[in-house]
């Protein structure tokens, strides 16, 4: 993570608010804004909220969480009674210590907390008082902000910047723009070279929210659950089902959906004609009979941006042969970048036998006019049956207002998904009142308040998709820099608002891992390698729908190429991925750099080659020198060894060990030619299989990859960090040097090598390869890939999907130290769900027709969401504290807020 002196950016994709600081103040008071209201149930009356602060009586209550990577330090919970609060007393003793972390100097601790406001409210400030002692110092809050108390966005972070010696002085965070959210998590991190951090109290302000209306254009009955009574917007909305790859809804779906029957209200399809309680087929859209795992994937048009509350999915419970076990909503401003909100299980009994609601709820900040619901059903459902779909939500501004002679500012919020990428929404910025029709998007590594003078990097024209949906991504960051960023308004007739408040973010290193999903990356060549058979007078056609399906992934980070091509730069950097080249000369690097690149080679596979080791480490060396002259940031990544193994003399770990020898000095001179080890582990036939499985399992990726470290330590370079830049498995029919799997054992086995690697330390892993080369059964390469010749998703496209949406916000805690071979098992946190995810399979299992295991697991939850590599899902509920989750070799994943442990597995 990077500090700055108005924020912090944390080297993720997080949403990044910041505004000027309340520092250096010595009062202790923190008067609200223009509008604000306490929210936090403070008691008023004394010093911090004195007679008459305005404030609304919510109930409001916090609790210390004391879970996941950030838990609260003991201490802190220790030091405030559950019966008097101390955080919101209103008061704060100077000769008392307060809420107190203490641990060792350098040492990180915090404290977190959940305030429950008891409904929705618009926040718009947060306050928190923090002392100022020489050996006292907070050094920044985060704060999330959530619907449901189960899916959390970042919607600000703020650092401290008090003077110390000033007692316990507010760091204050304004949030613009204003969040609607009930519940809000902040994080406080104690200053790494201090003592202690004590904390006095802490405020959330903002005022009153409207009640959520139906966006979705929902016709409304005289009586039900959809009455007119209900508050609607008229929006205008309308929604089509998807035919195109990833997720092709089922024909007999849209057919039964726009029948002539449609409940007697006028011909309204049968997902907004309002009702709930659907008795027959006339009055849903049902799939074909066999429709075992297949998709319903409907988009939904708001014809403006709007936060999005709640969405309520009706479907049918009635028996094993008609459910949908869980849906993921996605949502866009602009309908090509979509953000997801995540998976919700169906936890309805299958035996229902009525229409049921399975509701999830919106992610403050994560506006949205399109709104995308991707519905699976079970994977022993025979009909897929959509009842009523209603979308809710809130206006972010009113449209009708009297037009303005000059432009607002535009509050900016942004979203760093690696180090060169960046995502900029000003979609709650209201441009009809405004009257806007063309923004700058300026970004600078120096402060400015103005940009008269200053060239912006980007201008989103009229009728742009970027001036449109008011949203854009932009490549081409450097890796730990300090960027100021804004956007100004361009009024229709006044011309461009110039005066500036930039957001101030700094990137993440070129290797990130923060985050579990730094490691997801392809090595796929857009028009193909040596293998690769051509598509005709189709090829860009097929290269346009190889881009979106690899956008629709939604976590890519980087793809690995040799043509330094400017045009597939810009196109694939409009998915948020740069490349990863090899390097030719130093002529190339500034161009590369501006396009997102800042990782190159020299070779690929010179073991397999017969390379010379010492001839290869000289050139290594020239070249690093090179490189380093004109970009220091950017990574000579080598050698690029074809195995990681000891079977032939002069190849894998044996040229490696002769790679570091040629310096003469056990690598000490060679260990500085490079910046990052760079191997191709692939499961050979020729390796002896892990104990009880299959040979060429990827549970053999974690003895590959500590025989690597080992060989590394040995040279004195063990601290350097490894990447992947080749992995994969071949959907053939066998031959090579791969053993032959089936399309769902490719799947599974993709899941289990990038756990192994996130487990092992490895920052990058690209996957070999995106899509198939040819249509020969019987060629490796043509096979290796996610999506075949054609076009067409295979079920390890599938399988990438799930697993990015499961892990990209994710840190990696520990592999489950009660399971041993052939059961294995990993632990990570996600902040944003606020929960652990414990991934967990049996890798002895082969087959469909291999008996699948149970596992009991102890947890302290009533159930446990799970979400299988195979798309399915479910809702488990723990029985006496324990729940039970069946296994096969395709991985699952499980929610739960607390830490679930392995019991048995039988």
């Amino acid at each position: 993570m990077r500090f700055t002196k108005i924020g912090i950016a944390l080297a993720g994709a997080f949403i990044l608010l910041f505004s000027p600081l309340l520092s250096d103040r010595s009062e202790q008071s923190v008067h609200a804004a223009v509008e604000e209201s306490l929210l936090s149930g403070n008691v008023i009356g004394g010093p911090l909220f004195p007679a008459g602060t305005a404030a609304v009586t919510t109930g409001a209550s916090y609790r210390w969480l004391t879970e996941g990577v950030y838990a609260t330090d003991p201490s802190v919970v220790a030091s405030d009674p559950a019966d008097a609060p101390k955080l919101s007393d209103g008061a704060i003793d100077e000769d008392d210590t307060g809420n107190v972390v203490t641990t060792p100097a350098g040492e990180a601790a915090y404290a977190a907390l959940l305030y429950d406001l008891k409904s929705v409210y618009q926040v718009s400030s947060v306050a928190v008082w923090t002392d100022t002692a020489p050996d006292s110092a907070m050094s920044y809050y985060e704060v999330y902000a959530s619907f449901d108390g189960l899916t959390y966005n970042q919607v600000g972070l703020q650092e401290n910047v008090n003077t110390q010696g000033s007692g316990y002085v507010p760091v204050h965070l304004t949030l613009k723009p204003a969040v609607y959210a009930q519940y809000l998590k902040i994080i406080m991190h104690k200053a790494e070279g201090q003592q202690t951090m004590r904390l006095g109290e802490i405020a959330v302000y903002g005022k009153a929210a409207e009640p959520m209306s139906i966006l979705s254009n929902n016709a409304l009955r005289s009586s039900g659950y959809y009455n007119k009574s209900l508050p609607k917007l008229a929006t205008g909305a309308s929604y089509e089902w998807l035919t195109e790859a990833p997720f092709i809804t089922d024909a007999d779906l849209i057919k039964t959906d726009n029948d002539s029957k449609n409940d007697t209200v006028g011909g309204v399809p049968d997902l907004i004609d309002g009702s709930s309680t659907e008795a027959d087929a006339a009055s849903t859209a049902n799939s074909t009979w066999g429709s075992k795992g297949k998709y319903g994937a409907v988009v939904f048009n708001l014809n403006d941006v709007y936060q999005i509350g709640k969405i309520d999915v009706w479907t049918n419970a009635a028996d094993n042969n008609k459910f949908m076990d869980g849906y993921e909503v996605l949502v866009s401003t602009d309908g090509v970048n979509y953000n997801s909100l995540g998976y919700t299980q169906n936890a309805s009994s299958r035996t229902a036998n009525k229409i049921v609601n399975t509701p999830s709820y919106g992610v403050p900040g994560r506006n949205a006019k399109y709104v995308k619901i991707i519905m699976h059903n079970a994977n022993d459902s025979q009909i897929l049956t959509a009842g009523e779909v209603a979308v809710w939500g809130w206006r972010l501004y009113d449209a009708a207002l009297p037009k303005q002679a000059s432009p607002d500012q535009v509050p900016l919020t942004a979203e760093l998904k690696n180090y060169s990428t960046v995502y900029l929404d000003w979609s709650g910025y209201n441009s009809v009142v405004n009257q806007v029709n063309k923004y700058g998007i300026y970004i600078e590594t120096t402060p400015f308040t103005s940009t008269a003078g200053l060239k912006p990097k980007f201008t989103a024209e009229a009728k742009s998709v970027e001036q449109v949906g008011k949203y854009m991504p932009y490549v081409g960051l450097q890796p730990e820099t300090t960027y100021y960023i804004a956007v100004t308004p361009f009024h229709t007739t006044a011309g461009e608002r110039k005066d500036v408040e930039p957001l101030k973010l700094t990137t993440a290193t070129v290797l990130g891992g923060e985050k579990a999903g730094d490691i997801f990356a392809v090595n796929d060549a857009p028009y193909g390698g040596g293998n690769y058979v051509h598509h005709g007078e189709t090829e860009d056609l097929f290269l346009m729908n190889k881009l979106r399906l690899l956008r629709d992934l939604g976590g890519v980070n980087k793809n690995r190429w040799w043509d330094h091509s400017k045009a597939m730069k810009e196109l694939y950097g409009k998915s948020g991925v740069n490349f990863h080249y090899f390097y030719h000369g130093p002529g190339y690097v500034k161009a590369d750099n501006e396009g997102g690149a800042y990782t190159f080679s020299t070779y690929n596979e010179p073991d397999l080659a017969n390379r010379d080791p010492a001839a290869a480490a000289a050139v290594i060396k020239a070249n690093h020198e090179s490189l380093k002259s004109v970009s220091a940031n950017s990574l000579l990544v080598e050698p690029a060894l074809a195995g990681v193994d000891r079977l032939a003399p002069n190849k894998g770990l044996n040229w490696l060990d002769a790679f570091y020898n040629s310096d003469g000095q056990n690598g000490a001179l060679v260990k500085t030619y490079f910046d990052v080890m760079d191997v191709h582990p692939y499961i050979k036939y020729e390796y002896p299989a892990v104990p009880g499985l299959d040979q060429g399992a990827p549970e053999k990726l974690l003895e590959l990859l500590a025989q690597l470290k080992e060989t590394m330590v040995s040279h004195g370079d063990g601290d350097k960090p490894v990447i992947i830049t080749e992995i994969g498995w071949s959907t053939y029919t066998g031959g090579s040097f791969l053993k032959k799997v089936d399309r769902a054992t490719q799947r599974n086995y993709l899941a289990r090598a990038y756990m192994h690697a996130i487990a092992s330390g490895v920052r990058t892993m690209h996957w070999y390869n995106f899509a198939d080369d040819g249509l020969d059964a019987g060629n490796l390469e043509h096979n290796l890939g996610l999506i075949d010749w054609n076009g067409r998703p295979k079920e390890s496209y599938y399988g990438f999907y799930t697993m990015i949406r499961v892990l990209s916000e994710a840190k990696y805690v520990s592999a489950l130290s009660e399971v041993a071979n052939p059961y294995y098992g990993y632990r990570f946190w996600d902040e944003n769900k606020n929960r652990y995810i414990t991934a967990l399979w049996d890798a002895s299992w082969q087959t469909t027709s291999t008996s699948s295991r149970t596992a009991s697991l102890a947890t302290t939850d009533p159930g446990v969401a799970v979400v299988g590599i195979d798309g399915g899902q479910r809702y488990v509920a723990a029985s006496a504290g324990v729940v039970q989750v069946p296994l096969t070799g395709a991985p699952v994943f499980i929610y739960s807020t607390g830490e679930p442990t392995v019991q048995s597995i039988q």
